[in-house]
């Protein structure tokens, strides 16, 4: 495991909120515990147990990167008082929603190196023009987080040089990135595949669009359009013997609507039938919930439709709430991984700063979360996360 750093106990002042917030009902299951889901794999003590967490939307906006840049010149200070909880797992996932090109204005023309600045044109926080320092990768990598995905409606937000630059600042700090690929490398995969606790494990990225820009050098993988694409990498790599578990991050669905729509239930099936172990997404910016699905030929998965904002700059209890996902992974000799268990901790920006949420914060984030993903299996900020996920 990870070190666990000292958890903050924060009490918030929150607004009670509608159940109809943005005209959207939130989801709920007519069975009592539903969403309390468990999978029939024992943490057996005989057998390594790796455990895996995601977030979702890393989206800078404008105040927040504003504050930064006035403050530490660290992206950290966002989001650090969160660590603990993805240092809980074995393997941390994020979800990085815009390029981090050094230099890249909006019209994609190479600045150069401007320094560590918020000026609306190189760096920007915009609705649909967003631009990092490279800085926010290395401090993402020194926060504990070890992968993330790139494919998003914000990946060409600097064109196909934007991906490129993206890619040359994550390979000098060696932090796998997903999803995306450099336009000279026409044959790279979409994926990487990387080793927690002697499990080979498959992670792979797509997105449902890029906000109308075009993909001219076939750089981004794409999750309905070419369907058969994306469907035939998951079950090559379900037909490799090496790899344990596949998992995909796809950035998809309505935005601001707790439900999933049609085509992410569809497609999470038929990921998770060609192979896929799980589904975790993102794009949504609110909570959708959680699922067990199990396939045509009997295994247990998991799907996550989306684990909402996790840093944003967005108003309202329900933008402002994500969660910290677990899952644990187990592995019997030759066998494919399987997952014994799932978990969640709360989290929630208050004001430049994201907190994690346990029952001495606010009980209206809490029931606004277990409406997503119930409440057996949501783990206190300084819970034990191996004896939640364990709990059958």
């Amino acid at each position: 495991m990870k070190t666990f750093l000292a958890s903050i106990t924060l009490v918030f002042s929150v607004t009670a909120f509608s159940q109809e917030y943005y005209g959207d009902p939130i989801i709920r299951s007519t069975v009592p515990g539903a969403l309390d889901i468990s999978y029939s794999t024992a943490c057996d003590s005989r057998n390594q147990i790796a455990t895996i967490s995601f977030v979702g939307d890393i989206l800078v906006h404008k105040m927040l990167y504003e504050a930064v840049a006035r403050e530490t010149k660290n992206f950290a200070q966002i989001w650090r008082k969160s660590d603990s909880l993805i240092q809980k797992a074995d393997f941390s996932v994020g979800n990085l929603e815009g390029p981090a090109a050094l230099g890249i204005d909006m019209d994609g023309k190479d600045r150069g190196d401007i320094g560590f600045v918020y000026d609306g044109e190189v760096y920007s926080g915009t609705n649909f023009k967003f631009n990092y320092h490279p800085r926010i990768l290395f401090d993402l990598k020194n926060s504990g987080y070890d992968l993330l995905t790139v494919a998003n409606n914000h990946t060409l937000d600097r064109y196909a040089i934007g991906v490129d630059r993206t890619h040359e600042a994550a390979r000098k700090i060696n932090l796998p990135i997903v999803g995306t690929r450099m336009a000279h490398e026409r044959n790279a995969p979409f994926h990487q595949v990387v080793t927690v606790k002697n499990m080979k494990i498959a992670f792979l990225g797509c997105t449902e669009m890029t906000n109308g820009k075009e993909d001219k050098k076939d750089q981004v993988l794409f999750c309905y359009k070419n369907p058969d694409r994306i469907l035939t990498i998951i079950k090559e790599l379900a037909q490799n013997p090496k790899i344990d578990a596949i998992i995909v991050l796809p950035h998809w669905g309505s935005e601001y609507t707790h439900n999933p729509d049609n085509s992410q239930k569809n497609f999470a099936k038929k990921y998770l039938e060609a192979g896929a172990t799980a589904v975790v997404g993102s794009h949504p910016h609110v909570l959708q919930p959680w699922q067990k699905y199990v396939t045509s030929d009997g295994r247990e998965t998991f799907i996550i439709y989306s684990l909402g904002n996790f840093v944003a700059g967005q108003a309202g209890l329900p933008r402002k709430t994500g969660t910290v996902a677990y899952m644990g992974l187990s592995k019997e000799g030759y066998q494919k991984a399987k997952i014994v268990g799932v978990a969640y901790t709360p989290t929630y920006r208050d004001g430049t700063v994201v907190y994690p949420i346990g029952s001495t914060n606010s009980k209206e984030i809490l029931a606004h979360t277990a409406k997503m993903f119930g409440t057996k299996y949501r783990v206190e900020p300084a819970g034990s996360l191996p004896q939640v996920l364990c709990a059958k």
